[in-house]
């Protein structure tokens, strides 16, 4: 009974959010940054799109906390959903709508989502994720332009190991909110286009035990491109970011050693289509990051993508990236990362995917505040692999049927010495994750 009256407020809350599903995806995380390439016809209302939808799903966890031993696995009951407004756009125009407006001098699309988790373990509370997001575009395409962005996603599935050794853990809530302004200027015959932009990063935790890790990060980031065939073009990319911590106090009785830090980046290089059939992303780059205290770097960055549509019912993606980004341990981590990707559409209903990659990190120096190695080794390095297969059955064109079957595994021989409330998990862990639902959308 408890389980069912569970279910039912679930249901409720969602119901009164008006919000749906995209898709489980090895996170069962309500927000995709894709999904208006998914989503249903809508609800016109005056030049606005509505589209809203629902989803139930089941899950299983076989190591919620990601440890190395004394695994607790969980079913995981899940419900989510999303509702986006939009301005008539893309993807009905692509779809044929007789109707489809013009291309408008304002550009708009925003929208609200949320998921619930219940695991069926006394160890993890209920928790609620959500996310919002809005974007702005004024003069699209034109030699001016203005776009504004706001994207909020709050996180809520464990991340490290549990805090009490019974009853429930304390929230594991992650919040991120990033806002953007990026001004955008072009040739008259497009050609030629360039972006100066702003971008502000806040990062903050609901526990009062992870408040340490509590950042706020402000982005200037610019781009020049010149369009030389009509499907190619040679890209520039260079980024400055100022990082800081919001409370100091916490920093101090953190249990890793933590910095305000400056860092630079720039990449050069090819984007566009090859063939009709092959595409191809190169960039190569140059980064180095600058702190108060701890250990610096400065690297060599690249990235290589290749997209193969084989049919239109059959895409295949290859790529490659090498590049250094923030750590709660360590000041950063560089990661050299291989992923694959492939889909297939049968029957124009149903959908399968195969989705692969594996990365080989290495951290900075790890250390504590007092300046002791922070672990059983100088640096945690290591191999994260992740499998997983995906897939989704339409029975309407508003109906589906949705799966997904994943394998994590971090490799490494790293160990803290100290097990303090971590944001990074603790040593090495494997974990197998199944998902199985019904969403509606429209």
């Amino acid at each position: 009974m408890r389980g069912c009256s569970k279910l039912g407020l679930a249901l409720a809350f969602t119901a009164v959010l008006g919000t749906a599903l995209l898709s489980a995806r090895a996170g069962a995380q309500v927000f995709d940054a894709d999904r208006a390439a998914r989503e249903g016809p809508g609800f016109k209302v005056g030049r606005l799109v509505l589209h809203p939808g629902l989803a139930v799903g089941g899950g299983y966890d076989s190591n919620v906390f990601l440890q190395d031993s004394d695994r607790e696995p969980s079913f995981i009951l899940l419900v989510q959903g999303y509702l986006d407004i939009a301005t008539e756009g893309s993807v009905r125009q692509r779809e044929g709508d007789a109707n489809a407006a013009e291309p408008q001098k304002i550009q708009f699309r925003g929208g609200i989502g949320a998921d619930y988790l219940h695991y069926f373990t006394d160890r993890v509370r209920d928790a609620v994720g959500a996310d919002g997001h809005i974007n702005f575009s004024y003069n699209p395409s034109k030699v001016f332009s203005l776009v504004i962005s706001d994207v909020f996603r709050r996180m809520v599935r464990p991340f490290s190991d549990p805090n009490t050794p019974q009853g429930p853990t304390i929230s594991y809530g992650r919040n991120l909110n990033t806002a953007s302004l990026d001004l955008v200027g072009r040739s008259k015959s497009q050609v030629l286009e360039g972006t100066l932009g702003y971008t502000n990063s806040l990062a903050f935790f609901d526990a009062n035990a992870y408040g340490y890790g509590n950042n706020i990060t402000h982005r200037v980031p610019a781009s020049f491109s010149w369009l030389f065939f009509p499907t190619s073009a040679l890209v520039y990319t260079v980024e400055y970011a100022n990082q800081e911590f919001v409370n100091p106090g916490e920093i101090l009785t953190s249990p890793t050693l933590l910095s305000k830090n400056n860092r630079v980046s720039n990449m050069i290089g090819y984007n566009g289509a090859i063939t009709e059939r092959f595409s191809l992303t190169a960039m190569l780059g140059y980064a180095a990051g600058f702190y108060t205290i701890g250990q610096n770097y400065d690297d060599v960055i690249a990235r290589v993508d290749l997209r193969w549509q084989a049919r239109p019912t059959i895409g295949l993606s290859l790529g490659y990236d090498r590049d250094v980004r923030p750590s709660y341990i360590g000041n950063f981590v560089l990661v050299n990362r291989l992923h694959a990707e492939t889909t297939f559409t049968l029957m124009g209903a149903l959908q399968l995917g195969v989705k692969a990659w594996a990365s080989f990190y290495k951290t900075g120096l790890a250390l504590s505040p007092d300046g002791t190695i922070l672990g059983s080794e100088p640096f945690r390095q290591g191999t994260r692999i992740y499998v997983g297969i995906f897939g989704e059955y339409r029975f309407k064109p508003w109906l589906a049927l949705f799966a997904d079957l994943g394998y994590l595994a971090d490799l490494t021989d790293f160990r803290y010495t100290e097990l303090d409330p971590l944001i990074d998990p603790v040593a090495s862990y494997q974990r197998f994750e199944a998902w199985l639902g019904l969403r509606v959308f429209y």
